[in-house]
């Protein structure tokens, strides 16, 4: 299944996000921006996080990488966003026994990787997990994922100053903000597997994630945790099943791993995904402020990054112009909320 070897990746100059957004993500997104007080919500969660201090926390306790500290790390940061046309962000090795990737900060965004995750992984696979967090970072995620972690605390914080009226009209906020959270992992699971164009990669790394340990990590087959992503996908057979389902993903933050190990090995299959590697993709637009000296015109690519481009008379797909971009006058970038900036939260409207 692997589409690419190491060293001769596709790159795609000017992607635009929506290329990456998965079904799923788009629907639960929608969803979201339809609940009345998301609005209020995004200016209080502004207002109260406290994102310079946790900046600062992570400096002081975690290990920033660099060309210089870390930099076979360092490396992979500067290829994944090579591949996905993207500015690097600041990477950080935290400290921890548990596997585990996240990113922060709404206006500053920044990678976390534990120690655990590095240990576990190979040097393809931590670049499927950089690759996925630069995903969130690409496609706006990080103000609502940084929210979704905090959401039970801030709607308490808010029921308190409204005598608890709050706190209980932002019950099916809370739900709908969890269920694009979950939802946005798909998202960014496909900017992994953009990245090492290798779905054995994507599969090895959900199968460690899932069960994985330095003594055993040698000894474990990718086409067996394959099959048990099958076996799970066949337990729909009666109605009770189903609401098993849905309760064991109810309580989590992510999908179950199994769904995401499927998800990704599907993609890596269809045809949207080797349009894209073929260099038939949506663009960012060239208008404005937005985008970098390797952005795109009329569907070509610019720069001088090696990619694999579509030939000139192939039709270019539609672009986010086409979805009435409105200009951030805070963070100078470009997206479709007409009231408030979904990548820093500043109000627009």
């Amino acid at each position: 299944m692997s589409t690419a070897q190491p060293n001769v990746r596709h790159r795609f100059p000017g992607i635009d996000p929506i290329a990456l957004q998965h079904p799923y993500d788009r629907a639960a997104l929608g969803a979201l921006q339809r609940v009345p007080g998301l609005d209020v919500v995004v200016r209080k969660f502004i207002e109260l996080f406290p994102e310079k201090v946790a900046y600062i926390q992570n400096i002081a306790q975690t290990v920033r990488v660099s060309s210089t500290q870390c930099p076979q790390l360092y490396g992979h940061l500067q290829e994944a966003c090579a591949i996905l046309d993207m500015p690097e962000p600041e990477l950080y090795a935290a400290q921890h026994p548990v596997p585990n990737a996240y990113t922060s900060g709404c206006e500053r965004p920044y990678i976390v990787v534990t120690t655990g995750l590095l240990d576990l992984m190979n040097e393809t696979e931590v670049l499927a997990v950089i690759a996925h967090e630069l995903g969130h970072i690409k496609s706006g995620h990080v103000l609502y994922k940084t929210m979704a972690r905090c959401i039970s605390l801030l709607l308490t914080i808010i029921g308190d100053m409204t005598l608890g009226l709050g706190r209980l009209i932002g019950r099916s906020l809370e739900a709908a903000l969890l269920e694009w959270d979950r939802k946005s992992e798909f998202s960014a699971d496909r900017a992994s597997s953009l990245v090492v164009q290798d779905s054995q990669v994507m599969l090895s790394l959900m199968m460690k994630l899932a069960g994985g340990t330095l003594f055993q990590r040698d000894q474990m087959n990718a086409q067996e945790f394959l099959k048990q992503a099958d076996l799970y996908q066949d337990i729909d057979a009666n109605l009770l099943d189903r609401m098993y389902k849905l309760l064991m993903v109810s309580v989590v933050s992510h999908p179950l791993i199994i769904v995401r190990a499927r998800e990704s090995v599907n993609w890596a299959e269809s045809q949207q995904y080797k349009e894209i590697l073929a260099g038939r993709y949506p663009r960012v637009p060239t208008f404005g402020n937005s985008g970098n000296s390797n952005r795109s015109t009329n569907g070509k690519a610019t720069g001088t990054e090696p990619t694999s481009s579509a030939p000139a008379s192939a039709p270019t797909p539609p672009t986010t112009s086409e979805l009435q971009l409105v200009h951030c006058p805070h963070c100078d970038r470009e997206q479709t909320n007409q009231r408030f900036c979904s990548f820093c939260g500043g109000i627009i409207a």
